[in-house]
């Protein structure tokens, strides 16, 4: 067994900052290392013939983004016309040594918080040894619990349904 430097350990214990959102009723966190930004929902472009998870294209600075709903591999029914205006997270998928930036579309953005390395408990067991797909831990927060987003996991079922890479 070898032991962690006075950096590893320290490093281990650092606090984590995450970005809470809300989905579907659920509370959601996912790590401000992959969101880039957040933004309101202005305009997204429709993509004739695109596939059913992709809501369209929006304008970022002069750079085309692609903007999912996360809805559809969470399998949620999808709100064509939702209460109030939802935001798009633009987080960083990397493919390989190439990374590109991808939106997707949550219901809102509330916060970004800190939690200490302890305090992300691990995905919890569906039964016969099966985690549950988009969740790689929990976080107690508020007298409920935060689902920590697996993204990477969600990246890899929208290529999935999409029949291509994200």
């Amino acid at each position: 067994m070898t032991e962690l430097t006075a950096d590893e350990t320290a490093e281990a214990d650092r606090a984590q900052s995450f970005v809470v959102f809300r989905l579907g009723g659920e509370g959601y966190a996912l790590e401000v290392l992959r969101v880039q930004e957040v933004l309101d929902v202005l305009s997204i472009t429709e993509v004739p013939g695109a596939s059913r998870s992709l809501l369209g294209v929006i304008n970022l600075r002069g750079h085309v983004v692609p903007v999912y709903d996360l809805r559809i591999p969470f399998g949620l029914p999808v709100d064509a016309k939702p209460a109030r205006a939802p935001s798009v997270l633009i987080v960083e998928t990397e493919a390989g040594n190439d990374s590109d930036v991808t939106g997707l579309l949550v219901d809102r953005v509330s916060d970004v918080l800190e939690f200490a390395p302890d305090q992300v408990q691990p995905s919890p067991q569906l039964g016969l040894g099966k985690t549950t797909p988009f969740v790689r831990g929990l976080i107690r927060h508020q007298d409920a619990f935060l689902l920590v987003l697996d993204v990477d996991r969600v990246f890899s079922v929208l290529a999935t349904i999409n029949g291509e890479g994200v």
